[in-house]
């Protein structure tokens, strides 16, 4: 077999796996499509008479991408568990990163197209429901009404949407890494390990600022440090300020090295079961 990148390779073996999962995937979609329906359906029902949930449908949309995409993804290699089924993806005539392509465009790509299309749908037509049958009380002054009109979440918010995908873009990738690393309980045993890291690197943050930084004008409350006083806490001589591209930049550099780290992690785990 050619040891080279192949994008037809990759897309023939793209083509097998909806091939031999199709069915899977679809019961999924119908699953997620049913579960996202009736929340909002019961959650729209229950305010025809108040404002309308936005908090709630936020709190419906964030879960159902995070939740649902780390589950889909920590579930991928989930044909580990099969010693038959395990030998037979790793004699593919595919190269890994062939193998780690269809992985990333269904966990990060067509997982996120899907869910984004049905909460899209669903969130149109909740919003369609409650602008027809919305009472309003008769108390309601003018300037307060707009609060009793629904607007699609993506009119509405588009910062929600920003930050969550990009979250879900780490979850899911850590979720990934995480099925090629466990055979078994993938999800619980990443979940854990995350949580753990999560906790270590903020204590060790901690204690990296405090031999930086005398514990007397260290800051509190910031886990990226942006300024910190000089002299005594009581009756400090100046503070110190960092440019303002300094929280900017780290902010973007952390989660990129996170998600890059995943995957390349992810492509090396395909290689070495292959050999």
């Amino acid at each position: 077999m050619n040891n080279h990148f192949s994008l037809n390779r990759a897309l023939l073996l793209l083509r097998k796996n909806f091939k031999e999962s199709g069915s899977s995937y679809l019961l999924m979609f119908l699953a997620g499509l049913g579960i996202l329906l009736l929340s909002y359906g019961l959650l729209i029902v229950a305010s025809f008479h108040t404002m309308f949930p936005t908090g709630d449908r936020k709190m419906i949309f964030v879960i159902g991408l995070l939740l649902g995409g780390t589950l889909f993804s920590s579930s991928f290699y989930g044909f580990f568990k099969s010693e038959a089924k395990t030998i037979h993806f790793l004699l593919l005539p595919a190269t890994a990163g062939e193998k780690l392509l269809v992985g990333f465009l269904l966990t990060q790509i067509i997982y996120l197209i899907i869910y984004l299309s049905i909460f899209t749908g669903i969130d149109w037509l909740m919003c369609l429901t409650y602008n027809e049958f919305v009472s309003i009380p008769n108390w309601i002054i003018e300037q307060e009404k707009h609060y009793y009109h629904a607007k699609p979440i993506f009119q509405s918010d588009t910062l929600l949407f920003k930050e969550t995908v990009i979250l879900y873009f780490i979850t899911t990738s850590i979720a990934h890494l995480g099925s090629l690393s466990f055979i078994r309980n993938a999800y619980v045993k990443t979940a854990i390990l995350f949580v753990i890291a999560f906790i270590g690197a903020f204590y060790m943050n901690n204690k990296m600022l405090v031999l930086l930084i005398p514990e007397e004008i260290m800051p509190h409350g910031k886990y990226f440090t942006d300024s910190f006083r000089i002299g005594p806490l009581q009756q400090p001589t100046g503070i110190v300020t960092l440019p303002e591209t300094w929280q900017l930049r780290i902010t973007w550099f952390l989660p990129i090295f996170l998600y890059s780290s995943c995957w390349i992690m992810s492509y090396y785990k395909i290689k070495e079961k292959q050999i």
